[in-house]
């Protein structure tokens, strides 16, 4: 798996051991630290008039809002996974 995604990416499988070690830990602690934060949002969006997408981009902005205050940086792609983590949380408690 890492021979295929080093060789999509164009780096060699000996860089690419170097840094997913050091990727996976920054994501890992990024989605930890904004997930209590994200379930917040989502909880307090839930029962809005808005759709479902307005709901996720609004959800976007407050939470990419709070890590930057808190000073993480976080890519869209980690505040949209951490969204989703918390919308299906808040699904599987409501079961």
């Amino acid at each position: 798996m890492k021979t295929i995604l080093a060789k999509l990416v164009g780096i060699s499988t000996s860089l690419l051991n170097f840094y997913l070690p050091i990727l996976k830990q920054l994501f890992i602690t990024g989605m930890a630290a904004l997930l209590p934060i994200a379930l917040d949002i989502v909880r307090s969006l839930a029962d809005t008039d808005k759709t479902g997408s307005q709901k996720r981009e609004a959800a976007v902005r407050k939470l990419t809002s709070a890590a930057s205050e808190l000073g993480i940086a976080a890519t869209e792609s980690l505040v949209r996974l951490t969204i989703e983590s918390a919308v299906q949380s808040l699904k599987l408690k409501e079961q």
